[in-house]
């Protein structure tokens, strides 16, 4: 039996390859869209996979939502890492159940958000950021995600090459650290 929608739920409302709405379900409420408005209240209940129709008889499909999704979708004033360079992090770090990464520059949350998703049940991912309106959009996205157990994110930065970092605040790390830097 497929995984039924709840109230509180994210939900990916596809439309085609181009376009995609990702919602939180509440009874009350409705999305706006160029092919008319959706009940996404009445999604409550149904399976994912569940089709539904616009007020103007277009047909979108509700699928539970990936990292991917999350990824393009989540909110962000920052630049984001996209998933076929969060992928080449991951490969070739080996990145994996129970890792300790350590990651400055925290952003949006987007490639914590994924690492996070690797390291999980036993892994952790320490995040670093500088700007404190920062931390709270990625605190918000990683809850949103459902990986913020697995996020310690922290204000300041990762200590950088004068071996202020990860070997010291977090004794015995052997994992990765992934370290962003902004234009110059």
């Amino acid at each position: 039996m497929m995984e039924k929608i709840r109230e509180g739920d994210d939900v990916l409302l596809y439309l085609d390859k181009r376009r995609s709405y990702l919602v939180r379900v509440e009874k009350e409420k409705e999305l706006h869209t160029h092919r008319g408005y959706l009940s996404v209240g009445s999604l409550i209940g149904k399976e994912y996979g569940a089709r539904i129709l616009s007020s103007r008889g277009v047909e979108f499909v509700a699928f539970k939502p990936t990292i991917r999704d999350y990824v393009f979708k989540i909110s962000r004033r920052t630049q984001i890492i996209y998933p076929k360079d969060i992928a080449l992090i991951i490969f070739y770090s080996g990145v994996g159940p129970g890792s300790r990464v350590v990651e400055g520059g925290t952003g949006a949350g987007a490639l914590a958000a994924a690492l996070a998703s690797y390291v999980k049940p036993s892994g952790r991912v320490y995040s670093y950021e500088i700007r404190e309106e920062f931390l709270e959009v990625a605190a918000e996205n990683l809850r949103r995600v459902g990986v913020a157990d697995y996020v310690e994110l922290k204000m300041g930065d990762d200590g950088g090459d004068r071996g202020e970092g990860g070997g010291r605040r977090h004794p015995g790390l052997g994992d990765p650290l992934a370290c962003r830097a902004p234009r110059l």
